[in-house]
């Protein structure tokens, strides 16, 4: 009887040893939940550093510190590492096996440092002549020409046919013919419908049987205006019944081509940008070098 109770105690001790040993071992395997991390970082003298990128493992930024240096992440069993970075602070690496207490928080201590960046070369082409760089009155002339619409003449181009009348400067332009009459005429070969073309003075358009009045547009002859074109006057020389210079003709004449800074040419109905949106096919647009 002795001997079957002291089998019966090595048994019973022996299954509780084995329950416990099974209990450690179920509880090492369940995987541990993730842990808030809380901390603060600040500089050598104490200060929050913000915008402190906060990384876990070299690779997952997960939180970035805000204005006060406060951040918050979670991190799991998984995790081995939890970085520190922002520009001009040397970057920190802390271990975080074995995962702290949930409840603790870390202060992060970055100290100060200067990064030696590359050399960095800008490089890009002027949006405008340099000649233009006092005024903004013609850089949406520029703008159009970058994206290679319509046809421009510059001021060069007009000083090199010194002592031509300005409907003149049109000349070889193709697609455009010019006839200096008696009467001048302007042809364009894509816009043939008759009052198609349109003259704008600085991003004015001219109309035609307006006032003599004129508008108010600094030009020629000392005047400070620029008479707008009426009915079409008699050219001298001509007889009664005759057809007189087009309207566009007698638009752009009365403008002196030293007062021309440049002159837009849009020779069909496609090339027309919004600015200069009517109902023709053709547009003549002229900048003066008056009110830059």
């Amino acid at each position: 009887m002795r001997f079957m109770r002291y089998g019966l105690t090595i048994w019973a001790a022996a299954g509780l040893v084995g329950s416990g040993i099974t209990a450690l071992l179920w509880a090492q395997t369940q995987p541990r939940q993730q842990v808030r991390l809380i901390g603060r970082v600040s500089d050598e003298v104490h200060r929050p550093v913000e915008r402190v990128e906060v990384i876990v493992d070299r690779r997952e930024v997960r939180a970035m510190t805000d204005g006060a240096g406060i951040f918050q992440l979670d991190v799991s069993p998984s995790d081995s590492t939890v970085g520190f970075r922002r520009i001009g602070y040397r970057p920190m690496l802390l271990p975080i096996h074995p995962l702290p207490p949930a409840r603790d928080t870390i202060l992060v201590e970055l100290l100060s440092s200067a990064v030696q960046l590359p050399e960095v070369i800008i490089s890009g082409s002027p949006s405008k002549p340099l000649r233009y760089a006092g005024t903004t009155k013609y850089d949406e002339v520029f703008l159009r020409r970058k994206v290679g619409l319509g046809t421009l003449i510059t001021r060069g181009a007009i000083d090199a046919q010194f002592g031509v009348a300005t409907h003149e400067l049109l000349k070889g332009i193709p697609g455009i013919r010019i006839w200096n009459g008696p009467p001048k005429r302007i042809r364009f070969a894509r816009c043939k419908e008759p009052g198609g073309v349109s003259v704008f003075i600085d991003g004015v358009r001219q109309m035609i049987g307006a006032s003599s009045a004129g508008v108010a547009v600094s030009a020629n002859r000392g005047s400070g205006r620029i008479p707008q074109a009426g009915a079409a006057r008699a050219s001298p020389g001509l007889a009664p019944g005759l057809t007189q210079d087009e309207p566009e003709i007698e638009m752009l004449s009365q403008i002196n081509p030293a007062d021309i800074e440049m002159i837009e040419v849009y020779r069909g109905a496609s090339e027309i940008p919004g600015v200069f949106h009517w109902d023709g096919c053709a547009v003549i647009a002229v900048w003066t070098r008056w009110n830059r």
